[in-house]
């Protein structure tokens, strides 16, 4: 079971031109899949590419990716200068200075700066010459990325698999306390109206009769029934190799409307403590879903 919060970074070498791409990318839940891929400016027409690889790896979240190309070389040697451009800027500079009322005196380091500012990156390759390396570099990432989100799909699972196994708890015990409500629901009646001076037997035809409605009104078997049915599925998703993210959520809504139906039906005093024990539980294990893809 997969996590849809990861972080994952990748790098790769082009040799031949003296670069290396950095791939980063991190995860986010998200009911659809969003990806944001931001790269040089001088790049055009990559995204399609890129998200193909990416949506061979997920399956929803919200992913950004950036990435990045940097020289292999040293400074001094990958600095191209942009001589128009230090030239304008300087003359920029230096009417600003003039306007301001001061000296304009550039020294090395201003210039050097400017340099780099101004650099001109029109030599960067496309990125189709580069789509090895790149290739590559996304590999790494999302193999690091899917680690993490493997990593906390197992915690995620065996975080689940206790809160579903407390639900089973409850819905047990709900059930134990079911089979004698009706019972207790005679025995409260026959004590009633012993109260009220009226002897009734318990053979009575009224009072079976209301004992009867009373305990077609209150069954609640139906219902526990498909909470076991809806914990079953659900314990057999945290194992399966598909994504399973929306069908858990699904499940949720399901339980949650099994345990309002049953306190609805049932007027006993702990089976209503149960179910919004039972509900309290569910909300959890709601939040926790929505991070499963």
């Amino acid at each position: 079971m997969l996590s849809m919060t990861g972080f994952g970074r990748g790098c790769a070498e082009a040799a031949e031109v003296g670069l290396r791409i950095e791939v980063e990318m991190h995860s986010v839940n998200r009911k659809t899949l969003d990806i944001q891929i931001s790269a040089p400016r001088e790049w055009s027409g990559y995204e399609a590419i890129c998200s193909e690889w990416i949506n061979d790896a997920f399956q929803r979240g919200r992913v950004n990716v950036q990435i990045k190309v940097e020289s292999t070389q040293n400074s001094s040697e990958s600095l191209v200068m942009n001589t128009d451009a230090m030239a304008e800027s300087l003359n920029n500079l230096k009417a600003f200075a003039e306007e301001q009322g001061f000296d304009f005196t550039p020294d090395c380091s201003l210039i050097l700066d400017l340099a780099r500012s101004l650099k001109d990156r029109s030599s960067l390759p496309d990125w189709k010459e580069l789509k090895d390396a790149l290739r590559e570099a996304f590999k790494v990432a999302l193999a690091d990325i899917n680690a993490m989100r493997l990593h906390e799909g197992a915690a995620l699972a065996k975080d689940l698999k206790e809160r579903i196994t407390e639900l089973e708890t409850f819905r047990r015990k709900i059930e134990k306390n079911a089979a004698g409500s009706t019972q207790r629901y005679r025995d409260a009646l026959l004590e009633r109206l012993k109260q009220l001076e009226l002897e009734l037997d318990v053979s009575d035809e009224r009072v079976l009769k209301e004992i009867a409605i009373y305990a077609d009104r209150s069954d609640i078997s139906e219902e526990t029934t498909r909470l076991c049915s809806h914990f079953e599925q659900f314990l057999g998703f945290l194992s399966a190799d598909e994504a399973t993210g929306r069908k858990m959520d699904f499940l949720c809504q399901e339980i949650h409307r099994e345990f309002n139906t049953t306190g609805s039906k049932s007027n006993d005093i702990e089976i209503t403590r149960l179910v919004i024990e039972g509900k309290n539980a569910l909300e959890r294990i709601r939040e926790q879903v929505q991070n499963i893809e």
